[in-house]
Parts: C-alpha cells; structure tokens; sequence
C-alpha cells in the first residue's frame, strides 16, 4: 500500500514567537472517551503525517499540516483550579515526530451509514498512532488532533499595535484554505501537547448531522458557501442540506430548463445571482474532502413562485398578495409574501418536475434527495378555475390532489436512483399515506407523531435550531412597532392575571414578548444546545431518530451577516448531534459544563476565519465561573 508523508515543517518559513503553558484543552465537539496524563509533549519542528495514498485523505493531512503551522493556538479560557504539570521521567519522550494514520478501509462510500469512528493515541513516545475503520472517521480524528495542540507562550504582554492588526486580519484565512486570501506561513516551533498520554475513542452518535442553507431569499456567493461548509468540518457536521430553490428565486442554471434560472434568478447590479453546473461540482468535491455530504432541494409543489417567471402555466396565484383584504390567516395564499404554487393536475407540470429531478439528481452524487414538500396552501390551487372544475367533476380533495403530486414526485426521486426525503407537513399535518421509505425531516410536531406512524426522522425543531428566528419581523408596512407605552392587557387576559397574581408574566410583543416573527424568540446556543432529539421517544423508537439539523432561512440573513448568523450556534447542534446528550456514565450533559469549552471554541473559530457571533465578555472567561447564572458547585468543592 502507498503512502502519504506529509510534513508541516516544509510549510516553514520563520520562528513563532515564544511563549508560556496553559494545560487545558477545550475540545469541540466533546469526545466519547478521553484519558488524559500529566506531561506536556512538545512537537517536533519536523513533526510530520503518515498515512495511505488516498486523494481525501491525503488533501487533509496537508490541510491539517497547513493549520497546525498557522494556528499556534492560546487559550482564551482560562482553567479552573488547574494543576501543574509534573516532571516528565527521564526515559520520556519529550517530542512528537510523527502521526501515523492507519485506515483500514480506504474506499468506503462517504453516505448515511458510513463508519466515522477513530481512535487516537498520543503517547510520551516519538509517535502517535490514528486509526479509523475509513478515511472519514480518519479526517475527524485530524480535526480532534489539530485541537489538542497549543501554542506555548512566554513571550512579555504588549499593547495591541492596531496598525498592525488591522493589516493582519487575514491572518487566519488560511483555514478557508484555496478560497480567500494569500496565506502567511509560520512554523512547528514551541507547539505542545499538554495532559499527555492521551487516548480518545470517538464516534458519533447520529449518522447525520446537518445544516441547511436557504439560498433563494438571498443569495450566497460560491465563496460564502464553502467558508461555511469548512466551518462545518471544524465541527464534524456532515450533511450540507442545501434549499436551493424557493418562491423567491431560481438560482441554479439547468441544462435542460435554462428559463428557470435565466427568468426566475434574482438580478442585481447588473448580474444574475446564479449556481452553474462547474460551481455545483466545485462545492460538492470540496464538502467531500472535508468528508461532508452535499443534499440539493428544490421546494415543491408549494414555495414555487419563481417557476412562474419561465413558466407560469403550471402554476397557480403567482404574483398575488399571500393574504386576503382582510388579512385572515385562514384565507392566505402562501406561507410568507412569494405566491405561487405547481399545478397539479397538468401534464406539463410534471413534465417540467421530471426534467427538474433528473438533472439535479445527476448533478449531485449523494444518495438522497430532498423534495421539500411543506407548507402546500390550497387556496392557492382554488385560485385556478380549470383546477375547482378537475376537482369537481373527478370527486378529488385537496389532499387527494397533495398525495397525487408527492407520489409522483417521489417515484421520480426513486428513479432517478435517489433516497427521498420530505418535510413532514404531508403525514404530520395531513396524515397522507406516504411510502415509509421516505426520511422525514421534523420542524414543528414532535418526532414521535412521524415515528410513531413507521417513519424515520431528521430532527430540526423550529423551537430550538431554527436560526433565523427572534430577528424581528420584515414586513413592509408593520406599523405595531410604534408603541410608546405597553398595550393593556385585554380584560380576560387581565382577569386571570390578577387571579394568580403573575401580572408581570404578561410580555406583549416589543414589551418583552415573541416580537415580530413567528418563531421567537432568538434561539440562544444554550437553547441550541438544550435540544433532546429523542425527547419523549421510547428506546426502540430513538432507534428512528438518523441525526438533525440546524436550519438557517435567509429572508433576514446574507453574506454580510452569514457567520453570526451560524457560529458557535451550529457548534452547539454540532456536539449534541456527535457527542449526544449525555456523558459516558449517563450524565446529561448541562451548559455549565459545555460554556467554557463554548468559551474558547468560539474564540478558535474567530481564529480559524470564522465571524463567529460572542456569548460573553472576554471577563468570563478569565475569571471562571464567575458568570455563572446561580451559585457555582464547583465553589463550594
């Protein structure tokens, strides 16, 4: 068997500075099993990997070997009642030479079920051993690696010299690696391992760990998208859900239906906001070196206005206001301003579906395929005269006619060679006899109402990871934010308050309510966080439960707020979807025990060339526990 020999050394070109010892490592996403010891390993300045020639693993052992040169990470968090290291004995090692990565399996397909396991051993010798059942576990065991290094600082504390910041602030973007800017290399010198011998054996807990991204209510540059997808691998998420298309526009060009994009993609300054073919294929072959998946959606039957602008014929209320002149929520159009819905009982709409489905299919490599399916509005279709009259005279329902469309498409995604997955609006909102090989993904039932039913679930409840709520509304013409005073309790509401005597519980929006959106409030990435996927569900049914999803719906967020909209929260999803909830003896996991790795985590990722939004002032985190919401146990200890 070939191998790689990838040497971080080569990628030197001056001395870091020198530096002093911090011992506690804060790692992100929580190991399964850590052991930790007492000594501190320095690397090698020609410390180097070793593994099989295989093309991803390859990419990321120089990709790790590139940030462990340009990281040279200090701690932000400062350790609580951390001990001192002890003398190291005489017959230790006192440097790390070598990473030999043995993978026993170098083909494995990168899909649902693939084997992500590692283990990795650091012991007081000259080399450390990395073993993983396939290359993906492999690369989640280099991220594990890359964090387990520190740089160690001695040097004198000095003012910020903010001329040379500011012209250093692209320090970091190597870690966007061929994306961004030119990179600035440093070296291996005065790197350590501190708790050594190490031995970590990890896994995930879900095979599928998600984050969607809407690129149709604003568009995202190919740039932003891998910037995004690189983040994920920092987290060992492995599923980039991609809504792609939306009511709002079509930005993915199709061969085969040009006018969809060419018409129905947003034009700005001058240009149409796009996807081609060459950009799919470069953000797909760049999520699979990270060992992450890629899964297209395109939204139907509802959420389709944009179709309408190349062909307007197969669908229906395109152009009209979502709700009636009375404004009743029970006569709208669409779910959100964008009409617009396909047709389902023409034989052109699913001439044009077929078309849609095959060449995406084939665009895109992964086994799965999402064919969206939510929020199907049947007002919208009795807008159609000829659609009331198929009905009519043919004795169908609404749901007849939801179930005619959802069958075909599904048939169309299973012969394109694809797994199918929805949103679960079709059995948890209109109990439809859906084939239980369909994935359902959970946004506002609880997952054992689809469990329940046969199918199994992708979690991404709207009350904990849906990351676009608590911003505020958007509409146009919202005049209830002029409130000067708080409104007045209506009677009822008044009289029951008085009652139980919790009048101060009564928060109408902009006087501390839900405020503006439907899903308020802001979801915290302690809220995040708290999220159980199996709540409720028995241990046979958790069984259904494949992973989750954090789910980013861009009417409020773009390039320029993309970061903070994600990170650290998408980290918070990150760890409960590898690590689970609970530690090895069953404890469940709590924020008190995740916030100062969250702490430096976030810090790591500013770092790395992450925009990362703050959870704290930098205070907490060198005073520990002494932000703590309620009295810390761990004082009276």
């Amino acid at each position: 068997m070939k191998a790689s020999l990838i040497s971080a050394a080569l990628l030197v070109t001056f001395p870091a500075l020198i530096a002093a010892k911090n011992y506690k490592s804060n790692l992100w996403p929580i190991p399964q099993s850590v052991s930790w010891g007492e000594y501190d390993l320095e690397l090698d300045t020609n410390f180097h990997m070793i593994g099989p020639d295989q093309h991803e693993l390859t990419r990321a052992m120089q990709r790790y070997s590139t940030i462990l040169v340009k990281e040279h990470w200090k701690p932000v968090q400062a350790p609580f009642r951390e001990k001192a290291s002890k003398p190291q004995d005489e017959d230790s090692a006192k440097q790390l030479k070598t990473l030999m990565i043995q993978v026993d399996q170098l083909d494995t397909p990168l899909d649902m079920e693939t084997d992500e396991s590692y283990t990795l051993t650091i012991p007081l010798k000259t080399t450390a051993h990395l073993k993983a059942a396939t290359v993906w576990g492999a690369i989640r065991g280099l991220e594990t690696f890359s964090q387990l290094i520190q740089h160690q600082s001695q040097s004198k504390i000095k003012d910020v010299d903010n001329q040379i910041a500011n012209e250093d602030n692209d320090l970091y973007d190597v870690f966007n690696d061929d994306v961004t800017k030119p990179k600035r290399e440093t070296s291996l010198q005065q790197l350590v391992i501190p708790k050594v011998p190490i031995h970590i054996q990890d896994a995930p807990t879900y095979p599928h760990r998600g984050l969607m991204l809407d690129t149709s209510r604003n568009y995202y540059s190919v740039n932003d998208i891998l910037r995004t997808i690189n983040a994920m691998s920092f987290n060992k998420l492995n599923v980039f859900h991609w809504h792609i298309t939306d009511s709002h526009s079509f930005p993915l060009k199709l061969d085969s239906l040009p006018d969809l994009a060419n018409k129905g993609a947003y034009r700005f300054q001058g240009q149409r906001l796009v996807y081609t073919k060459k950009d799919v294929q470069r953000i797909v072959q760049y999520a699979r070196d990270r060992g992450i998946r890629v899964i297209p959606e395109i939204d139907m039957p509802a959420h389709t206005g944009s179709w309408a602008l190349a062909y307007k014929d197969i669908t229906t209320c395109f152009g009209k206001y979502y709700l009636d002149k009375d404004n009743k929520w029970e006569n709208r159009l669409a779910a959100e301003p964008g009409t617009g819905q396909l047709n389902p009982v023409k034989a052109k709409t699913y001439e044009i579906v077929g078309q849609v489905i095959k060449e995406i299919a084939e665009m895109f490599p992964d086994s799965y395929y999402h064919g969206g399916g939510d929020e199907p509005v049947y007002k919208c279709w009795d807008q159609n005269t000829s659609l009331k009259e198929h009905m009519k005279s043919n004795n169908v329902t609404h749901d007849d006619l939801l179930h005619q469309f959802l069958d075909k498409e599904l048939d169309m995604i299973s012969k394109a060679g694809k797994h199918p997955i929805l949103w679960e609006d079709a059995v948890t909102n209109n109990d439809l006899p859906i084939s239980k090989d369909v994935v359902l993904q959970i946004w506002t039932n609880p997952a054992q109402l689809a469990i329940k039913k046969g199918y199994k679930v992708i979690a991404s409840n709207s009350n904990f990871w849906y990351l676009d709520c608590g911003h505020g509304g958007w509409a146009g013409n919202d005049t209830s934010y002029n409130e000067q005073v708080p409104p007045a309790a209506p009677a009822a509401v008044q009289k029951l308050l008085d009652k139980y005597d919790v009048a101060s519980n009564y928060a109408p929006s902009n006087w501390g309510g839900a405020g503006g959106d439907w899903c308020s409030p802001f979801k915290s990435w302690q809220r995040v966080y708290s999220y159980d996927l199996t709540f409720n569900l028995t241990k046979e049914e958790t069984k259904s439960v494949l992973g989750g999803e954090v789910a980013l719906w861009s009417e409020q967020s773009d390039p320029a707020a993309l970061d903070i909209r994600l990170w650290p929260r998408s980290a918070a999803a990150a760890e409960v979807l590898w690590s689970g909830g609970k530690d090895a003896d069953g404890k469940t996991r709590d924020i008190g025990d995740a916030m100062p790795r969250m702490f430096d985590w976030r810090y790591r990722l500013v770092h790395r060339g992450i925009n990362a939004d703050p959870i704290q002032p930098l205070w907490c985190g060198q005073n520990p526990h002494l932000c703590d919401a309620t009295y810390p146990a761990v004082f009276l200890h």
